[in-house]
Formats: structure tokens, C-alpha cells, sequence
């Protein structure tokens, strides 16, 4: 796959494997890494999932019936297990990475009857040299584990006439993948299309039954809940993260631009690009593709296209397993070496190469979160609801009797206008003593000028030149 003898080969593999692992090391957080830790924070404390961060929108802060529920259990697991501390929740993504490549070697593995010695390198370094896998390998959001998920119960339908036992198990996995994250269906969808497709009725109708029993799984909270089938429809219909699922013109929109969740940036394209060039020049042979795998694949692409409410660059990472193994069968083929397949390479592993350092020197640049947030504390009252970032959950969260975050303000209040003004104002009506903005790690266009001395119901008691502290004024 790679035109370079073993030797430099492994010599590649070691130094991206050391340059992953560098990007590890005060691994700057998305919101979503807080976020999703604050609801597994909540079914770990109460056994209901649930979001005091998000107290006023859509009924969150007592339950919420909509959400990635395996996922938030397992991190719940984490907790009890090791605390609430950002690398732990984190540790969420590396894990599943982790199966992920174990899924990628032994799908090799059963391929080859006599093994190509450069063979395992070569897929390693298209793995470890993807920024797009490096950078959710260390995130806590459910789109790793769906994809080791998703890419396991694949694995057990590759072969023709699989056993019953397979086909459950597959079926069963899917629906697990489906309990983590909604967009698991696709997962039921292709295992039962491709068996279909296949005319192995019997496996499908194994497979559905597998696969829907389980997905079943996700409605026990809802059941169990007062009212709890139009709390979920209410909550469902309302989420934010669903409108552009909504509507004729929004969802035309959405599956007009599909293709951009391949093309987003070079973190992107840079798979999708050797993948495509890989079919063009192989595209005589196609036919020789295993059928299981060119059939999944394509369920899986179409039915995302049709259900997608977001073309997010991040779900890439649900079909990346399945592009790995494409290029490697492409390859396989009929196995070639010629300039333009050494240019897309190359552009393929400084992207990655680029893309970690970037990775890296934004850690270094920020620093930990964590320890930046516990100096802070001798500069913000303990005993006062906080308006904060949401990131502020890392080992802050017990400190203080109830936080908000700004991200409920911005969704609350996004059609009236994202101001300075409506912030505070907001804020104060929700009995916010204090607010703290951090200009650094996502400075938000409402925040005032930093050092702002006042700004209404609010003066500033603390400011570094990247954290700014206001407090409740006693006039007020």
C-alpha cells in the first residue's frame, strides 16, 4: 500500500505513534467532552440522566430522555471508577480507538492467507497518521465507541452464510451501537440490507430480531418516566441539535451538502481523497471487491445521507473503519506504485503530521484547564450559582452549588440577539452571582472588550489578560 520497505515503514509508524501519544498530554477539551461528562456526572450521582448546566431548556435539568444513553452509562462507569477528572473522560476515546485497531488488524489478519510482513505497518501508518482519528481518539464523545461498534458487527457478517450465533451477535451489536448514539441505526440497517441484498432471509429475520430487541433498550427510561413518551417527543422535536432534521427545505439543505462531511478540511479530505483516488484508478476491477463489505458500505453511506439532521466533519469517524479497509482491498487488487499514488500519499501524511503538531502546540499554548480553573478559585465566591464555560466542569463542578453554562444561554437566547447586554441580563435572571469568561481557549462575540470594568448587574473583580471574573453587585 505503501511504496517503502518494511524498515521505514516502522520507522514512520514509531514516529507517529510517539507524536499521537505527545497530542495526549494536556489534551485541550471540546465543550462536548464537559458536556456529555456533566450528564454521565448526573447518572452516576442520581441514576438519572439529567443537566444542571442546561436548568430551563427542555426540562433537562430534571431528565433527559433524548441522549447518547450507553455512552453517558459507560462514562458514569468511569467515574464511579476514577473520578470526575478531564483525562478520564477522555480515556472514553482512546479505548474504543484502541478496538478499532485490533477490528482493522484482524479483519487483515483473516484476509491474508500468507501475511505480507509490510502489510500491518502500512495500515498502522494510515491510521495513526489520520488527524481526524488522532484528535477523537482523546475526546469524550460517543462517535469512537460507535464506530467500534458499528465496524465489530460488520465484522461478523463479512463472510457469506455467517452462523446464527454470528448474525445475533452482529445484530446485537448494532443495536448496542444504536443505545450509544441514535445514528447507530445505520448499523441496523446495513447488516439487515446486506443480508438481504443476499437473499439469506433467514439470517436477516435473526438479525432483526437480535438488533431490534436491543435497540429496545433505549426506551426503558422513557417508559419508566411520568409522561414520558411526550417529554421524549418534546425534547426530541425541540433539540437544538435536531431542526435542521426539520422541514422540507433544511433537511434538502442538509443532504445537498452531504458530501462535505468528507471534504470539511485536509483533516478530511486527506482519507477521502486516497480513497477516491483508489477507485478511480482501480475502477476496472471494482467487481472484484468482497460483496459484503462494497454492500455495507454502501448502506451505511446512504442511510446516514437520508437520516443525518448534521453534516458534522466529526461523523466522518462512523465510516472511517470501513474506508480503511477499502483502500487496503483496493489496494489489494491488483497492487501498483506510481507518482500520483506516492503524491497523495505523501500529501496524506504531512496533513496528519502537520495537523498533530497543531494538535500539540495547542495543548502546550493553553496549558491544563484543570489547574488553570483551581488558581481561579480564591478569585470567585463558593457559595454562588456560576455562569461559566463549559469546560469549568473538570474538577470544579463539586465547588460550587450550582453552575450554568453559556452554551444554554446561547441556545436559549440565539434568535433575540447574542449581546453583552442579553448576557448579563439573562445571567442575573437566573441568579447567577458570578460569571466567568475565558478569552483564550473560545472567546464568545457577546463577551465585552476584555477588562471591561462593568457591564449591567456585573463589575469585574478578577482579570489575567485570558480569564475575566465578574461578580454580582451588591447595588444589585
Amino acid at each position: 500500500m505503501l511504496p517503502l520497505s518494511k524498515r521505514n515503514l516502522y520507522l514512520i509508524l514509531s514516529f507517529l505513534v510517539g507524536l499521537a501519544f505527545l497530542t495526549y498530554v494536556n489534551r485541550a477539551p471540546f465543550g462536548d467532552d464537559a458536556w456529555f461528562a456533566e450528564q454521565s456526572y448526573w447518572f452516576y450521582k442520581d441514576g438519572v440522566i439529567r443537566s444542571e448546566y442546561f436548568r430551563g431548556l427542555l426540562g433537562w435539568e430534571n431528565q433527559i430522555l433524548v441522549s447518547h444513553k450507553l455512552f453517558l452509562i459507560f462514562g458514569a462507569g468511569l467515574i464511579f471508577l476514577f473520578g470526575y477528572e478531564q483525562p478520564v473522560l477522555q480515556l472514553t476515546g482512546f479505548l474504543f480507538f484502541c478496538i478499532i485497531i485490533s477490528e482493522l488488524l484482524f479483519y487483515i489478519r483473516n484476509r491474508e492467507h500468507v501475511l505480507n510482513a509490510w502489510l500491518i505497518p502500512a495500515i498502522l501508518v494510515l491510521v495513526f497518521a489520520n488527524r481526524l482519528l488522532i484528535k477523537l481518539s482523546f475526546h469524550n464523545r460517543p462517535e469512537m465507541m460507535l464506530a467500534a461498534l458499528g465496524f465489530g458487527s460488520f465484522l461478523l457478517l463479512r463472510n457469506s452464510n455467517p452462523r446464527i450465533w454470528k448474525v445475533v451477535l452482529s445484530g446485537v451489536l448494532a443495536g448496542i451501537a444504536f443505545l450509544c448514539h441514535l445514528n447507530g441505526v445505520i448499523y441496523l440497517i446495513a447488516g439487515f440490507g446486506l443480508l438481504v441484498y443476499l437473499k439469506d432471509y433467514r439470517n436477516a429475520a435473526w438479525f432483526g430480531i437480535a438488533g431490534g430487541l436491543t435497540s429496545l433498550l433505549y426506551f426503558a427510561d422513557v417508559l419508566a418516566a411520568n409522561n414520558g413518551i411526550n417529554i421524549w417527543y418534546y425534547q426530541f422535536s425541540g433539540d437544538p441539535a435536531t431542526q435542521n432534521a426539520f422541514g422540507l427545505s433544511s433537511k434538502l439543505i442538509q443532504m445537498l451538502t452531504y458530501p462535505r462531511m468528507f471534504l470539511h478540511s485536509p483533516e478530511q479530505m486527506a482519507l477521502s481523497v486516497l480513497l477516491i483516488f483508489l477507485v478511480w484508478h482501480q475502477r476496472k476491477h471494482l467487481r472484484f471487491l468482497p460483496v459484503n463489505l462494497r454492500v455495507y458500505a454502501l448502506f451505511i453511506f446512504l442511510s446516514f445521507w437520508v437520516i443525518t439532521k448534521s453534516n458534522s466533519a466529526l461523523y466522518m469517524i462512523l465510516f472511517i473503519p470501513f474506508m480503511l479497509v477499502l483502500v487496503y482491498e483496493l489496494y489489494r487488487i491488483e497492487p501498483f506504485t506510481n507518482r500520483m499514488l506516492q503524491l497523495v500519499l505523501s500529501a496524506y501524511l504531512v496533513i496528519g503530521v502537520v495537523g498533530m503538531c497543531q494538535l500539540i502546540h495547542t495543548n502546550f499554548t493553553m496549558g491544563s484547564l484543570p489547574v488553570a480553573y483551581e488558581k481561579l478559585r480564591k478569585h470567585i465566591p463558593d457559595d454562588k450559582t456560576g455562569f461559566v464555560p463549559l469546560t469549568f466542569f473538570f474538577d470544579e463542578y463539586e465547588e460550587y452549588p450550582r453552575l450554568l453554562t453559556h452554551e444554554n444561554y446561547m441556545l436559549q437566547f440565539k434568535k433575540k440577539g447574542l449581546t453583552t447586554f442579553n448576557m448579563a441580563k439573562w445571567a442575573h435572571q437566573k441568579g447567577a452571582g458570578f460569571i466567568l469568561m475565558d478569552y483564550k481557549l473560545r472567546p464568545e462575540k457577546y463577551y465585552p472588550k476584555a477588562g471591561t470594568k462593568f457591564i449591567p448587574y456585573y463589575k469585574l473583580s478578577f482579570h489575567d489578560g485570558r480569564f475575566s471574573v465578574y461578580i454580582k453587585r451588591k447595588d444589585k
